[in-house]
C-alpha cells in the first residue's frame, strides 16, 4: 500500500476545500472587476454567492469525513485550534490598526503565517472572521475589566488598572470598530447584539455583586454603561496623547461605582 493509500481521506478533502476557497476568493474578486460590468451586478453576485456556497458545502463535507475518520485526534484538533487562534490574533491587530475595511484577507492571513485559503477554510469569509473576533473580544471584556468575583474596591481597582495599562495599544479601538460594524451591517446585528448586550449585563452583575446584591438593577446597568463608555473614550484619549485621560477616567469610574 502506498503512502497516498494510507493517507486518511479527510486530508484530500481538506486540501480540496482549501483549494476551492482560494479559487472562490480569486474568482469573486475577478467577478467584481469584470463580470459585473458586462452582465450586470445581479449575475455577478449570483455567481459569487454560488461559489461561496460550494466552498462551504465542501467544507461541511470535510468536517463530516474528518469526524468519521478520526477528527477526535488531539494533535489534529490542536492544530486546528492553533490556526484559528493565530488568524484571530492577526485580525485583532490589523482590524484595530486599519479598521475592518482596511484589513484585507490577504494581509490578515499573511500576518498569521497562513494562506488566504486557510482563512476561508476556517471562517468562510472575512465577515465571519470578524464576527468571531467580536464575540471573543466582547466576551473577554468582563474578565479584562474586572475579575468575575471581584467585589468592594477590587472592581474599581481592576477597572482603573486596565484603563491605565491600555497605553497606546491600538486594540483600544476594537470596541468602536465592532459597534460601527454592527451599525453598518444590519445583517450582522442579530449575531452581534446579544454579545454586545451580554458585555453590559455581565459588568452590571459585577457592579451588583460589589454591593452584595443579587440580580443587577437598572441602576447597576446604567453604571455599567457609564463605565464602559468612560473606559473606551478615556483609553482613546490616552492613546492620542492626553496624559490625564487615564486618571480622569479612573475617577469617573470610581464615582459611578460609589453612586451605584
Amino acid at each position: 500500500m502506498s503512502r497516498d493509500d494510507e493517507r486518511p481521506p479527510f486530508e484530500d478533502v481538506g486540501a480540496a476545500t482549501r483549494a476551492l476557497a482560494e479559487a472562490t476568493a480569486t474568482l469573486t474578486k475577478m467577478l467584481g472587476r469584470h463580470v459585473s460590468a458586462s452582465v450586470g451586478p445581479e449575475v455577478g453576485d449570483a455567481i459569487a454567492t454560488s461559489l461561496r456556497e460550494a466552498a462551504r458545502g465542501l467544507s461541511d463535507a470535510s468536517e463530516s469525513v474528518e469526524r468519521r475518520y478520526g477528527r477526535g485526534d488531539d494533535r489534529r484538533r490542536a492544530k486546528v485550534d492553533r490556526t484559528r487562534a493565530d488568524l484571530l490574533a492577526a485580525a485583532e491587530q490589523l482590524v484595530a490598526a486599519r479598521g475592518f475595511e482596511g484589513a484585507s484577507v490577504g494581509d490578515i492571513a499573511a500576518a498569521a503565517g497562513y494562506t488566504k485559503g486557510a482563512l476561508y477554510a476556517h471562517f468562510g469569509s472575512k465577515g465571519d472572521l470578524f464576527l468571531e473576533l467580536a464575540r471573543e473580544c466582547l466576551a473577554a471584556e468582563p474578565e479584562a475589566a474586572g475579575h468575575p468575583g471581584a467585589t468592594g474596591p477590587d472592581l474599581a481597582d481592576d477597572l482603573a488598572g486596565r484603563l491605565e495599562a491600555s497605553g497606546d495599544d491600538v486594540r483600544v479601538l476594537l470596541p468602536f470598530e465592532i459597534l460601527a460594524y454592527a451599525v453598518r451591517h444590519p445583517e450582522a446585528r442579530e449575531r452581534l447584539l446579544p454579545t454586545i448586550e451580554g458585555t453590559v449585563d455581565r459588568l452590571a452583575a459585577q457592579v451588583a455583586a460589589r454591593r452584595g446584591a443579587g440580580a443587577p438593577t437598572s441602576a447597576d446597568r446604567d453604571a455599567a454603561l457609564g463605565i464602559l463608555g468612560t473606559m473606551n473614550l478615556a483609553a482613546v484619549l490616552a492613546a492620542l496623547g492626553d496624559q490625564d485621560a487615564a486618571a480622569s477616567g479612573s475617577r469617573v469610574i470610581r464615582d459611578l461605582l460609589r453612586d451605584a
